[in-house]
């Protein structure tokens, strides 16, 4: 299978370099790499173009879209199957070989791998720990490979969508009677400056939120105020408690403190 790699990107000098050399030199390797760059200001184009990979801009917009950015590299890509992956994430080997196995079954439309902490900070470690915890009904972007023709069948990411975009458009490929692997194996360290302290939570549960109130408009049988997307017992209270045992106690206060300030997000 010919798979084509985008990647959305503003500056991120400090991970691009290390991202595309775990993507060049994947078991799997794709057939092109596409850096699609939202307007860096730093050295982000300047270390892809070294590298031999494909640089576009993404085209003018106002706001924070992550849809554009991968809509428009899909648009130029090549691909039978679409692989997206953040800029500051990177990826095992066998990524790509994975995803190949996947999409094997034709009902597949989407194989997702849940990123794990890369900084290693209490708070990110407590972060990407609750990230692993949740039974996913959707299908996260940060690391996700689509087949063309589901992309195509939903026409792509809702530029709309500032945030919960991801979700959306995991619902809409599901309509289409495709399946999605949510992947929580394979190992894809991101390198996340946001949960790796108090600041970038709070950040962070502000961005999700503003997805939350977006997604109750537009899936109103999904997302209700004051309930969660997937049960609360067995994916949000049981995993603080097994925190103990699986982090020891530093890190279930983590996880504790994380959850106190999610709940605005179901407010």
């Amino acid at each position: 299978m010919k798979i084509s790699v985008v990647l959305p990107t503003k500056n991120s000098e400090k991970t691009i370099r290390k991202t595309l050399q775990h993507i060049i030199t994947q078991d799997h390797p794709p057939c092109e790499v596409i850096v699609v760059d939202g307007g860096s200001s730093d050295n982000t184009v300047k270390i892809a173009t070294s590298l031999g990979v494909k640089v576009v801009r993404e085209p003018p917009h106002k706001g924070n879209i992550p849809a554009i950015g991968r809509n428009y590299g899909a648009k130029i890509a090549e691909g039978e199957i679409l692989a997206f992956l953040d800029a500051d994430c990177f990826p095992e080997k066998k990524w790509l070989t994975k995803a190949t196995e996947a999409f094997s079954d034709p009902k597949v439309g989407i194989y997702c791998v849940i990123v794990r902490d890369g900084k290693g900070t209490y708070l990110s470690r407590a972060w990407h720990y609750l990230q692993m915890q949740i039974e996913y009904d959707f299908a996260p972007t940060r690391c996700i490979v689509i087949r063309r023709q589901a992309f195509d069948a939903v026409v792509g990411f809702d530029e709309n969508l500032p945030a919960g975009e991801d979700n959306d458009f995991s619902y809409r490929t599901i309509q289409k009677g495709y399946k999605i692997i949510v992947d929580k194996n394979t190992i894809v360290p991101h390198y996340d400056d946001h949960a790796s302290n108090l600041k970038g939570v709070i950040y962070l549960t502000k961005w999700y939120r503003q997805g939350e109130l977006l997604m109750r408009k537009k899936w109103p049988d999904k997302f209700k105020k004051f309930k969660t997307t997937t049960p609360f017992l067995k994916n949000h209270i049981v995993p603080v408690a097994r925190a103990i045992k699986d982090e020891g106690p530093v890190i279930a206060l983590m996880c504790i403190i994380i959850k106190i300030i999610s709940i605005i997000k179901h407010v």
